[in-house]
């Protein structure tokens, strides 16, 4: 999972909205727009402040691994 994805995951599993995140972490909500669809990648210091907004600690980042690759689809055997 992408880091975008993550924090699309999260905000809504949060039950944040897009521009309440951007008021708790202080990141313009277009920038924040931005860094949702994939098109940015946040500097450390903004990476920093999603994580603490959505309280994505490393457990909570594998965790969301572990769902991904739960989700994943199997390929056909050919």
């Amino acid at each position: 999972m992408e880091f975008a994805e993550k924090v699309r995951v999260l905000r809504a599993l949060r039950g944040i909205s897009q521009s309440d995140l951007a008021e708790i972490t202080g990141i313009p909500g277009t920038y924040l727009s931005n860094i949702e669809t994939g098109k940015v990648l946040p500097s450390e210091s903004w990476d920093r402040c999603i994580r603490l907004g959505l309280g994505w600690t490393p457990a909570v980042d594998a965790a969301l691994d572990a769902l991904e690759a739960a989700m994943a689809v199997p390929e056909e055997a050919e």
